[in-house]
């Protein structure tokens, strides 16, 4: 019985967080500052509501529409993770080209896996299946946010309290995900009593995070001098070009000869 309540505490706190977070937001009026985000919280949001309505009305269904809506949560936490970059590099042009075509060159090794992975299996098994996926997904997001990280620590690119909490919550919340699917995957089954109280706990925090940090809009600062980014980047442009303009030359000669 007193498994039972808490387990129900735990799962109304998260969207009780979630809305006060997006009212904050639009009373404040910079909804549109962050629109991947917010949209990524909106999902989460309706995700969990109709989980707690599954819960108690469909039990049985509750595993299919936590495992499958679970993925749809993945594909937007990708777009929030581009939202990151696209924000943290606005006022470096050439960074933001290079961190766009590696962002979609990893979305797309990462789709390639997934579908050769589950067309190799007969059946798309809710749990099992789905978990490996969603690890697949957290350990390329996590590689990726890291690289952020350390490139504007390189920098010394400044960001402002919002992002970085955004940056901090999210990277927490993917650190202890992929925590817990590990254990998930390895223990099995008898991990997932610890789970389910684990999992909410830890998201509890991610939310107080940007509950947080997200309290009110304040924009990003821009450095007052032109970063060192953007002459690293001209510079491997260049060299780019060149290696390409002399691939080019090599090539056309072996046709000729």
């Amino acid at each position: 019985m007193m498994s039972s309540v808490m387990s129900s505490v735990l799962g109304a706190i998260g969207p009780v967080l979630e809305t006060l977070i997006l009212v904050r937001a639009w009373r404040g009026n910079f909804l549109k500052e962050f629109k991947f985000f917010y949209t990524y919280l909106f999902c989460v949001l309706l995700r969990d509501a109709s989980l707690l309505v599954v819960y108690h009305v469909f039990p049985t269904w509750y595993a299919y529409v936590y495992w499958y809506s679970q993925f749809l949560v993945l594909l937007i936490g990708c777009g929030l993770i581009w939202e990151i970059y696209r924000i943290a590099l606005a006022h470096y042009s050439g960074a933001a080209r290079i961190a766009r075509s590696v962002l979609l060159f990893l979305f797309i090794i990462t789709m390639s896996r997934i579908i050769a992975y589950t067309t190799n299996n007969a059946r798309w098994l809710p749990g099992q299946t789905t978990l490996e996926t969603e690890r697949e997904f957290r350990v390329v997001q996590s590689v990726v946010l890291v690289g952020l990280i350390a490139l504007l620590a390189y920098y010394a690119i400044p960001i402002g309290r919002n992002l970085k909490g955004i940056i901090v919550g999210y990277g927490f919340f993917l650190t202890t995900s992929l925590v817990q699917l590990t254990l998930r995957d390895y223990i099995g089954g008898s991990f997932q009593v610890s789970w389910q109280y684990i999992q909410p706990v830890t998201y509890i925090i991610v939310l107080l995070i940007w509950c947080y940090a997200l309290w009110s809009f304040e924009p990003s600062p821009r450095c007052a001098s032109e970063s060192a980014i953007e002459l690293d980047y001209e510079v491997l442009a260049s060299a780019t070009k060149r290696q390409l303009k002399s691939a080019g030359a090599y090539i056309a000669k072996v046709i000729r000869s």
